[in-house]
C-alpha cells in the first residue's frame, strides 16, 4: 500500500516571509502606553507578533518600527500562549 504525504490546504491569503524584528505598538490608540513586541513573520495582509501582553480578538493596534519608517494599524485575529513568556498573535492589516 502506497501512502502519500499530503499537506493540508494553505488557509492564508498571502505567502509569509519569516523575519525577526523588534517593534513597538500601542493598543486602541486611546492610550499613549507603548509596548514592545517581535514580528515573527509578515505578509501582504498581516503579521505574526510575539509579545508579553495578551491581546484580545478584535482589538486594534498600531505597530511602529523606528529603524525603518514603518507604521501600520492592524486588528487582532487570534492570540495564544506561545511559551512561558510570550503570546503569539495574528494581526490583519486594516
Amino acid at each position: 500500500m502506497l501512502i502519500k504525504n499530503v499537506k493540508p490546504p494553505e488557509r492564508r491569503k498571502h505567502r509569509r516571509s519569516y523575519i525577526i524584528t523588534r517593534v513597538e505598538y500601542t493598543v486602541d490608540s486611546s492610550t499613549n502606553e507603548i509596548f514592545d513586541g517581535v514580528i515573527a513573520n509578515t505578509s501582504e495582509s498581516g503579521i505574526c507578533l510575539l509579545t508579553t501582553y495578551h491581546l484580545n480578538k478584535g482589538q486594534k493596534i498600531t505597530i511602529k518600527n523606528n529603524i525603518s519608517p514603518f507604521s501600520r494599524t492592524a486588528t487582532v485575529q487570534w492570540s495564544e500562549k506561545y511559551n512561558h513568556f510570550y503570546y503569539k498573535t495574528g494581526l490583519e492589516f486594516l
